[in-house]
């Protein structure tokens, strides 16, 4: 398998949440710039939150073109 497969993007998999963060409108797959993974469990995160300090469950925020080895495409 190559490193450069255009197939695998986290656009592309089932596990990834476009969020509205880049369109100025609604998330989208096709105009989303940053997505949620939601492959695994939330880690826990210091949120740069009002209350500093305190920690969060939270997705990990992704690129639509980023990819790891946990990929699965979604159904089209």
């Amino acid at each position: 398998m190559s490193w450069e497969n255009k197939n695998l993007r986290c656009r592309d998999c089932k596990f990834w949440w476009p969020t509205a963060e880049g369109t100025g409108s609604e998330p989208s797959r096709e105009r989303s710039i940053l997505g949620q993974c939601r492959r695994h469990a939330p880690p826990t995160m210091v949120l740069d939150l009002p209350d500093h300090g305190k920690r969060y469950p939270g997705w990990a925020t992704t690129k639509r073109d980023d990819w790891c080895g946990d990929h699965s495409h979604r159904e089209m």
